[in-house]
Protein backbone atom coordinates (compact mmCIF):
# COMPACT_ATOMS: atom_id res chain seq x y z
CA UNK A 1 0.00 0.00 0.00
CA UNK A 2 1.52 3.55 -0.91
CA UNK A 3 1.62 5.88 1.32
CA UNK A 4 -1.31 8.37 0.35
CA UNK A 5 -3.58 5.51 0.23
CA UNK A 6 -2.12 4.64 4.37
CA UNK A 7 -2.90 7.99 4.94
CA UNK A 8 -6.88 8.12 3.31
CA UNK A 9 -7.22 4.58 5.28
CA UNK A 10 -5.83 5.92 9.14
CA UNK A 11 -7.59 9.25 8.26
CA UNK A 12 -10.81 7.10 7.53
CA UNK A 13 -10.45 4.99 10.72
CA UNK A 14 -9.96 8.40 12.93
CA UNK A 15 -12.66 10.07 11.37
CA UNK A 16 -14.73 6.89 11.80
CA UNK A 17 -13.85 6.47 15.32
CA UNK A 18 -13.29 10.03 17.19
CA UNK A 19 -14.95 12.56 14.88
CA UNK A 20 -13.11 14.94 12.74
CA UNK A 21 -11.94 17.14 15.90
CA UNK A 22 -10.89 13.80 17.76
CA UNK A 23 -7.51 13.70 15.99
CA UNK A 24 -4.59 15.60 14.34
CA UNK A 25 -2.45 15.66 11.54
CA UNK A 26 0.26 14.22 13.85
CA UNK A 27 -1.88 11.03 14.91
CA UNK A 28 -2.11 10.04 11.44
CA UNK A 29 1.41 10.67 10.61
CA UNK A 30 2.30 8.73 13.64
CA UNK A 31 -0.30 5.88 13.04
CA UNK A 32 1.76 5.91 8.90
CA UNK A 33 5.10 6.07 10.58
CA UNK A 34 5.81 9.58 8.99
CA UNK A 35 6.87 12.92 9.64
CA UNK A 36 3.69 15.29 9.87
CA UNK A 37 5.64 17.89 7.34
CA UNK A 38 5.28 14.83 5.02
CA UNK A 39 1.87 14.85 5.20
CA UNK A 40 1.81 17.95 3.22
CA UNK A 41 2.86 16.00 0.45
CA UNK A 42 -0.56 14.99 -0.07
CA UNK A 43 -2.42 16.73 1.67
CA UNK A 44 -2.78 20.76 2.41
CA UNK A 45 -4.52 20.47 5.71
CA UNK A 46 -7.05 18.16 7.56
CA UNK A 47 -9.93 19.55 5.74
CA UNK A 48 -8.35 18.35 2.28
CA UNK A 49 -7.52 15.03 3.96
CA UNK A 50 -11.23 14.27 5.45
CA UNK A 51 -12.41 15.80 1.91
CA UNK A 52 -10.62 12.85 0.20
CA UNK A 53 -12.01 10.43 3.10
CA UNK A 54 -15.67 11.23 1.95
CA UNK A 55 -14.60 11.13 -1.76
CA UNK A 56 -13.35 7.50 -1.43
CA UNK A 57 -16.39 6.75 0.46
CA UNK A 58 -18.78 8.25 -2.31
CA UNK A 59 -16.31 5.89 -5.06
CA UNK A 60 -16.43 3.01 -3.12
CA UNK A 61 -20.51 3.21 -2.58
CA UNK A 62 -20.97 4.15 -6.59
CA UNK A 63 -18.68 0.72 -6.99
CA UNK A 64 -20.73 -1.36 -5.04
CA UNK A 65 -23.81 0.34 -6.50
CA UNK A 66 -22.89 -0.84 -9.85
CA UNK A 67 -21.93 -4.14 -9.12
CA UNK A 68 -25.30 -4.68 -7.76
CA UNK A 69 -27.38 -2.90 -10.54
CA UNK A 70 -28.69 -6.41 -11.84
CA UNK A 71 -29.34 -7.86 -8.59
CA UNK A 72 -33.16 -7.80 -7.62
CA UNK A 73 -34.23 -4.91 -5.75
CA UNK A 74 -34.64 -6.71 -2.03
CA UNK A 75 -30.92 -7.86 -2.99
CA UNK A 76 -29.46 -4.59 -3.16
CA UNK A 77 -31.31 -3.40 0.05
CA UNK A 78 -29.78 -6.23 1.97
CA UNK A 79 -26.47 -5.17 0.83
CA UNK A 80 -27.00 -1.95 1.58
CA UNK A 81 -28.15 -2.93 5.35
CA UNK A 82 -25.22 -5.48 6.03
CA UNK A 83 -22.46 -2.24 4.89
CA UNK A 84 -24.16 -0.79 7.96
CA UNK A 85 -23.86 -4.07 10.12
CA UNK A 86 -20.82 -5.84 8.97
CA UNK A 87 -18.72 -3.15 7.48
CA UNK A 88 -18.68 -0.14 9.56
CA UNK A 89 -18.36 -1.31 12.81
CA UNK A 90 -21.13 -0.96 14.50
CA UNK A 91 -20.84 0.44 18.35
CA UNK A 92 -17.15 1.61 17.44
CA UNK A 93 -17.27 3.40 14.51
CA UNK A 94 -19.56 5.92 12.81
CA UNK A 95 -20.19 6.47 8.96
CA UNK A 96 -17.74 9.21 7.63
CA UNK A 97 -20.65 11.75 7.62
CA UNK A 98 -21.51 10.71 11.12
CA UNK A 99 -17.54 11.82 12.00
CA UNK A 100 -18.02 15.37 10.66
CA UNK A 101 -21.27 16.13 11.89
CA UNK A 102 -20.71 17.18 15.16
CA UNK A 103 -18.80 20.27 13.62
CA UNK A 104 -21.43 20.54 10.94
CA UNK A 105 -21.88 24.63 11.74
CA UNK A 106 -17.91 25.00 11.20
CA UNK A 107 -17.21 22.79 8.00
CA UNK A 108 -15.54 24.21 5.16
CA UNK A 109 -18.57 24.07 2.59
CA UNK A 110 -16.90 21.96 0.35
CA UNK A 111 -16.97 19.31 2.76
CA UNK A 112 -20.39 20.03 3.83
CA UNK A 113 -20.75 19.38 -0.12
CA UNK A 114 -19.28 16.61 -0.11
CA UNK A 115 -21.02 14.80 3.19
CA UNK A 116 -24.55 15.93 1.72
CA UNK A 117 -23.73 13.90 -1.87
CA UNK A 118 -22.32 11.25 -0.22
CA UNK A 119 -25.85 10.86 1.99
CA UNK A 120 -28.04 11.86 -1.07
CA UNK A 121 -26.11 8.85 -3.47
CA UNK A 122 -27.28 6.76 -0.50
CA UNK A 123 -30.97 7.89 -0.43
CA UNK A 124 -31.32 8.51 -4.65
CA UNK A 125 -30.27 4.87 -4.80
CA UNK A 126 -32.73 3.40 -1.79
CA UNK A 127 -35.51 5.76 -3.76
CA UNK A 128 -34.64 3.59 -7.04
CA UNK A 129 -34.79 0.23 -5.46
CA UNK A 130 -38.63 1.57 -3.59
CA UNK A 131 -39.69 2.12 -7.43
CA UNK A 132 -38.15 -0.70 -8.95
CA UNK A 133 -39.04 -3.03 -6.34
CA UNK A 134 -42.93 -1.75 -6.46
CA UNK A 135 -42.37 -0.96 -2.56
CA UNK A 136 -44.02 2.51 -3.17
CA UNK A 137 -46.18 4.03 -5.69
CA UNK A 138 -44.76 7.16 -6.59
CA UNK A 139 -41.06 9.26 -5.94
CA UNK A 140 -43.00 10.89 -2.75
CA UNK A 141 -43.59 7.65 -1.50
CA UNK A 142 -40.34 6.60 -2.81
CA UNK A 143 -38.17 9.61 -1.04
CA UNK A 144 -40.12 9.44 2.53
CA UNK A 145 -39.26 5.26 2.44
CA UNK A 146 -35.78 6.11 1.58
CA UNK A 147 -35.55 8.73 4.42
CA UNK A 148 -37.41 6.38 6.81
CA UNK A 149 -34.72 3.53 6.30
CA UNK A 150 -31.54 6.39 6.56
CA UNK A 151 -33.38 7.63 9.62
CA UNK A 152 -33.23 4.46 11.52
CA UNK A 153 -30.09 3.07 10.25
CA UNK A 154 -27.86 6.27 11.06
CA UNK A 155 -29.96 6.97 14.16
CA UNK A 156 -29.39 2.98 15.66
CA UNK A 157 -25.66 3.70 14.97
CA UNK A 158 -25.03 6.86 16.74
CA UNK A 159 -26.78 5.13 19.56
CA UNK A 160 -24.34 2.21 19.06
CA UNK A 161 -21.16 4.41 19.11
CA UNK A 162 -22.82 5.51 22.00
CA UNK A 163 -23.45 2.56 23.87
CA UNK A 164 -20.68 1.06 22.82
CA UNK A 165 -22.01 -2.09 21.56
CA UNK A 166 -23.43 -3.59 18.03
CA UNK A 167 -26.63 -3.95 19.57
CA UNK A 168 -28.81 -0.89 19.34
CA UNK A 169 -27.76 -1.26 15.32
CA UNK A 170 -28.41 -4.67 14.94
CA UNK A 171 -31.66 -4.87 16.92
CA UNK A 172 -32.57 -1.80 14.55
CA UNK A 173 -31.89 -3.74 11.60
CA UNK A 174 -33.57 -7.10 12.70
CA UNK A 175 -36.83 -5.09 13.44
CA UNK A 176 -36.71 -3.53 9.75
CA UNK A 177 -36.04 -6.42 7.99
CA UNK A 178 -38.71 -8.08 10.05
CA UNK A 179 -41.29 -4.87 8.57
CA UNK A 180 -39.72 -5.19 5.62
CA UNK A 181 -40.26 -8.52 5.26
CA UNK A 182 -44.57 -8.37 6.49
CA UNK A 183 -44.81 -5.53 3.79
CA UNK A 184 -43.53 -8.13 1.10
CA UNK A 185 -40.61 -6.27 0.60
CA UNK A 186 -38.00 -9.28 1.39
CA UNK A 187 -39.45 -12.89 1.01
CA UNK A 188 -37.25 -13.65 4.78
CA UNK A 189 -36.34 -11.37 7.33
CA UNK A 190 -32.97 -11.41 6.15
CA UNK A 191 -31.25 -12.53 2.88
CA UNK A 192 -28.04 -13.40 3.50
Amino acid sequence: MDTKTQILSIAADLLQKQSMNGFSLQDVADRVGIRKPSLFHHYRNKDALVADVIESSIQAFRKRMEAMQDQPPARRLETWLSVYVSNIGAGSKLCPVGGILGDWDHLAPDLQQRAQRLLDLQQHWLEEIALSGKYVHDANAAQEWAEDLLMIVQGALVLSRVRHSPLPLERAVTRLRERLASEGTFSSPALI
